[in-house]
């Protein structure tokens, strides 16, 4: 079985749901989770799971020695923007494994290596939960020199993580560098349209590396559903239970469940107001709920009734 090591900076205070989303990276017992956090680390203890204590502004300092240029990373969602160089910044951590990757914790996984076997693996070198570009919550990437180095074709990388506003690299930026050939690029500068067989032959060698799958995991977006839906008519009723993720419309399982826009309308391209935007309290399950299953609805986390 192919190797995977996950990466998740994360500093301040762990979100009302860690504990349910522990439970979802424990039952990946396959896949490691390296947490470099300041946060309280009692909270789990699984085989699959490390964590790495220190201070935000020591992660700032190592991450800026790694990458050998100054870095302006005023808060830990900063840390976004340097998730390309993860492979760099983290290297001894991830020198054991065959593929790398990057997760956020507003999620909570179903069984991973369902969607990612290892002959899906072995046939691509970077894989997104998105169609169109590499995605910010769950992004794998073959562990090659390359793959740890693509950062350096981002353009204007350097401004960027100099930037102290997010700036948002880890999906469109990366996305550019592996996707966009020198003619993408004269088209953009010069606004031509140059479109032949040798250019698609260039493009299409570069996309067939790429295993970018839109696994319908963040629902309220532009990006239709799989019966065709958009923004908040899509899927508002989810459901986990020992590890598997469903919802109330598709018959089928799901690789997570992203509760971005449920907790932020910053992400509703539709103008509505996200369902958990300023409640006090939003996760009242616990793990023991998770025996008879949990809901994820407009009214927050709760047991399943």
């Amino acid at each position: 079985m192919k190797t995977i090591g996950i990466l998740i900076p994360y500093f301040g205070k762990w979100p009302e749901w860690i504990q349910l989303f522990f439970d979802s990276v424990k039952r990946n017992k396959t896949i490691d989770f390296h947490f470099l956090t300041d946060c309280d680390t009692t909270l789990c203890s699984a085989p699959n799971v490390f964590f790495h204590q220190m201070t935000f502004d020591q992660y700032v300092s190592v991450a800026e020695d790694r990458i050998g240029e100054p870095i302006n990373i005023p808060n830990p969602y900063k840390i976004c923007d340097l998730r390309p160089m993860f492979g760099i910044i983290h290297a001894e951590i991830l020198e054991k494994y065959d593929y790398y990757g990057w997760t956020d914790v507003d999620l909570l996984f179903g069984d991973i290596r369902e969607f990612y076997t290892d002959e899906i693996l072995v046939g691509h070198e970077v894989f997104s939960t998105h169609s169109t570009r590499i995605s910010g919550h769950l992004a794998l990437f073959k562990n090659t020199i390359e793959n740890r180095t693509k950062y350096l074709s981002i353009y204007d990388w350097k401004k960027a993580v100099q930037n102290p506003e997010f700036v948002g690299i880890d999906e469109h930026g990366i996305t550019n560098a592996y996707t966009m050939t020198v003619f993408d690029k004269i088209n953009e500068k010069f606004k031509l349209s140059i479109n032949n067989i040798i250019t698609r032959y260039i493009k299409n060698k570069r996309l067939t590396k790429m295993y970018m799958v839109e696994q319908y995991t963040t629902p309220f977006l532009p990006i239709k559903w799989i019966d065709g839906t958009q923004n908040s008519e899509q899927p508002s009723t989810w459901f986990y239970h020992q590890g598997v993720v469903t919802n109330d419309r598709d018959q089928r399982n799901f690789i997570y469940i992203h509760f971005m826009n449920f907790k932020s309308s910053q992400w509703r391209h539709d103008g509505t107001k996200a369902p958990w935007e300023g409640k006090e309290k939003i996760c009242c399950a616990t793990v023991a709920d998770i025996t008879s299953g949990i809901n994820i609805d407009v009214n927050g986390i709760n047991p399943l009734q």
